[in-house]
């Protein structure tokens, strides 16, 4: 897929309202608080309907009550129109002026988008792991997308039920339904993260010479035990506490390597190479399911990598048919150079960068 063009207004500190991006490396390139970040940021809402961080009110510049962005997408020699709508706390997501699902996109266009943040996906909470995995299945599975919404649910309910004291015959019921929804959303995961472990494994030890086995295992709060199973074993506890513990929302990632966790183990140069092979598992899966490559996006390239890490970034974005690299300076092989100065993007002139004032949120 290729992103031929893109519009937006009140998005962050954006100025620019239009854009138009050739296939190849196209580099962003200004100061720290330019607006780097929000125009990635811009590109990805704009290809998969989705906010990549923040909430919609943070999305808008100051001030702003109502924004979009919006993107031209060519795949398969047809070209379709996304409109992300942003206004009120709320996103109205539009495919060729049709108001459609999230997922409606996803199952049409694909990006995938690297920060320096993604170090977080080691370092950061289980809930950080399982956030990455579920969007990943929403973009590999409807049929996740439409259990996850449901098992939210009813889950939901169960906790509401358990807090209130409700009827054991009520909480019977709601607990066979989780279970059931629960145990193929893990089937689903664990599917996905064998694929996710070989290809993660190949990319680090790409990256990183083969000298240690980087390892991406499910780890399911009920063990190998059926959900229903798991429920009964731990309804004294739920009664206690007025929660469910167990099932999908409590699983986590065992990143590992040589079998020893590269949270507690792993120097931290091994803990940003474990991330960017989880990035790159992200980006084969879909180039897999959909037949193309996603749109890479890759956000200040060269923060805390070393030469290795780099140079795999740089040579992976321009084997891909398209990508948008930012960074205070351009990467060798950029066929084309954009430079952002207080969110206001001019083509490169050979002059050189002045630094401006951010006007909303930058990045």
């Amino acid at each position: 897929m290729i992103l031929e063009g893109l519009r937006q207004f009140a998005f962050r500190n954006l100025a620019t309202g239009e854009l138009a991006f050739p296939p190849g490396v196209t580099a962003v390139v200004g100061p720290n608080a330019a607006g780097k970040s929000n125009l990635l940021d811009a590109c990805y809402l704009a290809t998969t309907g989705d906010l990549p961080s923040g909430t919609v009110a943070d999305a808008l510049r100051w001030g702003e009550a109502e924004g979009f962005v919006a993107a031209d997408v060519r795949r398969d020699d047809a070209t379709q129109r996304v409109h992300v709508g942003l206004a009120a706390g709320r996103k109205v997501v539009r495919l060729d002026g049709q108001t459609v699902r999230r997922g409606d996109v996803a199952r049409r266009f694909a990006a995938v988008r690297m920060t320096p943040q993604d170090a977080d996906l080691v370092h950061g909470s289980p809930s950080r792991r399982r956030g990455w995995l579920d969007d990943l299945l929403d973009r590999l599975s409807s049929r996740h997308a439409a259990l996850a919404r449901e098992y939210a649910r009813v889950l939901e309910q169960r906790n509401a039920g358990l807090k209130s004291g409700a009827a054991p015959d009520l909480l019977a019921v709601l607990g066979e339904r989780l279970a059931a929804v629960g145990d193929e959303i893990g089937q689903l995961r664990l599917r996905a993260v064998a694929r996710v472990d070989t290809v993660a494994a190949e990319v680090y030890g790409d990256v990183a010479g083969g000298a240690k086995r980087y390892g991406v295992a499910l780890v399911r709060a009920q063990g190998d035990a059926p959900l229903a199973e798991a429920l009964r074993a731990t309804a004294a506890e739920e009664r206690a506490r007025g929660v469910t513990v167990v099932g999908p929302h409590r699983d986590d990632l065992a990143l590992t390597l040589d079998g020893r966790a590269v949270q507690t183990f792993g120097s931290r140069g091994e803990a940003r190479t474990a991330a960017l092979a989880l990035r790159v598992a992200e980006l084969r899966l879909l180039e897999e399911k959909h037949g193309a490559a996603p749109l890479l996006l890759l956000d200040d390239f060269s923060a805390e990598l070393d030469a290795d890490r780099r140079a795999y970034l740089l040579a992976l974005s321009g084997r891909l048919p398209q990508a948008l690299v930012s960074g205070t300076e351009p990467p060798p092989h950029a066929a084309r150079v954009l430079r952002i100065a207080a969110g206001v993007v001019r083509e490169d002139d050979g002059e050189a960068d002045v630094a401006g004032e951010d006007g909303g949120a930058g990045g």
